[in-house]
């Protein structure tokens, strides 16, 4: 008797440590408990659009995830064309638009598949998924344990692109489901969902229990986070696309098109504080732009106008008073071919220089924060997304999937990178310790050892 209770106790002890194992091998590990942020609060992590957390240096980890449906790195250039005919279709069906947010040992990965993917920041493993019904181009804000996203296209609905042709219609953007998600961090449970007429593409800021964003019906809303009750509603006309929200003190910052405006508003009475029309701005790039600002209130965008000759355009760095809108400078990086879509590059800001690159140019630039004056370029690859500052090095993700690192004060290659699993737009790349995290075009979320870089 005594033989088999024993044996009845080890298989019970076995199970339980199995499944002990297998929940810690899904959750973070304990011994990286205090190297991730605890919250996420708007795109890039902060208006300055520097997602850098150095503390707890011993994060150093190497893994790929891919969504169901990513694209195979071995596939021919022959094969790819053949099923896919362009990058831009794989983007818009199954790629990683935008950037990861990294809270709490998980990476929080949208992608244009619907799905929200939560994956082990410690292995790439996936925890949980959520189904959104309609694309994710934002990046996921995390706070106080729960995950905001929203979901929309930029397609429009043939009663909305015939209005076009008036430049003072009303036109909305998005078709299909479009609503702002509230989740359980942990576990992707619904908690509450706030849909819109137009699509919900940008990445919303949090402000006190709050969350601010402008979308594709011409609204700026401002939403308590705990419910997803409306607090207010402000009308600008503009449908703001991809322009995601940053925050000065209570001043948030959105940019929109059709009209093209830059906009502040007062997050907590939503308020309009003022709004500036750029001067000549090309296409949607207003609206495209994800405004940086600084911690002494210089808001920085960047913007495309009509080239000098048929065919290009040029790429403009304008830089305003957080508090008047008013213009501080203007500078033009360069001039060349207009590029397809996103015709523009997000601004980040670092101890007084900004640091962006263009896709037009497609060079990288430091420039003076103060004056608009021209520190350094270097000729790279066309790019849209804000570079990221570690030390000396700045990285720089491009659109063909080569990171490039150049030193900060010159502009000097150091070295190139690529996983070779699909490139990067408007992707972010975030930096925990001593690890690079990346979605790309192709479906592909990488955490790249910085030595490998």
């Amino acid at each position: 008797m005594e033989l088999k209770i024993n044996s009845s106790s080890f298989r019970i002890s076995l199970v339980f440590a199995l499944l002990f194992a297998a929940i810690g091998f899904m959750m973070p590990a304990k011994s990286f408990a205090n190297t991730y942020p605890a919250n996420w609060s708007m795109y890039a992590m902060n208006s300055e659009h520097n997602p850098v957390y150095e503390n707890g240096s011993n994060f150093d980890v190497n893994w790929t995830f891919g969504v169901p449906d990513a694209i195979s790195r071995s596939m021919s250039k022959k094969d790819f064309k053949k099923r896919y005919f362009n990058p831009t279709t794989v983007r818009d069906i199954m790629g990683i638009p935008i950037g990861v947010s990294v809270v709490n040992g998980i990476v929080y990965a949208p992608c244009d598949d619907n799905n929200l993917y939560a994956l082990n920041a410690g292995t790439g493993k996936l925890i949980w998924k959520f189904n959104a019904l309609n694309q994710l181009m934002a990046t996921p804000v995390v706070e106080h344990g729960i995950v905001y996203i929203g979901a929309g296209n930029s397609v429009f609905a043939y009663s909305q692109a015939k209005k076009f042709a008036d430049r003072d219609s009303y036109v909305i953007r998005g078709v299909d489901v479009s609503a702002y998600y509230a989740l359980n961090a942990k576990t992707g449970k619904l908690i509450w969902e706030h849909h819109t007429k137009g699509e919900d593409m940008p990445t919303p800021a949090y402000y006190r229990n709050e969350l601010i964003f402008g979308n594709g019906d011409g609204h700026i809303y401002g939403v308590n986070a705990k419910t997803g009750k409306l607090l207010w509603r402000i009308y600008v006309s503009s449908f703001v696309s991809m322009s995601s929200a940053a925050r000065y003190k209570n001043i948030v910052l959105v940019n929109g098109t059709h009209p093209n405006y830059f906009y502040a508003v007062n997050a907590s009475t939503g308020k309009l504080i003022w709004r500036v029309k750029p001067a000549h701005c090309f296409s949607s790039s207003s609206g495209d732009g994800s405004p940086a600002v600084s911690k002494n209130g210089i808001v920085v965008n960047q913007i495309e106008i009509p080239g000098l000759k048929a065919g290009t355009s040029r790429s403009e760095e304008i830089a305003l008073n957080v508090k008047n809108g008013r213009i501080l400078w203007t500078t033009i990086l360069g001039s060349g071919t207009v590029p397809p879509r996103n015709k523009d590059a997000v601004p980040m800001i670092h101890k007084g220089i900004i640091y962006t690159g263009s896709p037009v140019t497609k060079k990288a630039y430091a420039v003076n924060l103060k004056t608009g004056k021209i520190l350094w370029s270097k000729k790279i690859i066309g790019m849209k997304a804000a570079p990221v500052i570690l030390g000396y090095k700045v990285y720089f993700p491009t659109g063909n999937g080569t990171i490039f690192v150049l030193n900060k004060g010159n502009g000097r290659i150091i070295s190139k990178f690529n996983a070779h699993n699909g490139g990067y737009g408007p992707q972010d790349a975030v930096i925990i310790g001593k690890t690079m995290i990346i979605g790309t075009n192709f479906g592909w979320v990488n955490a790249i050892p910085l030595s490998k870089l």
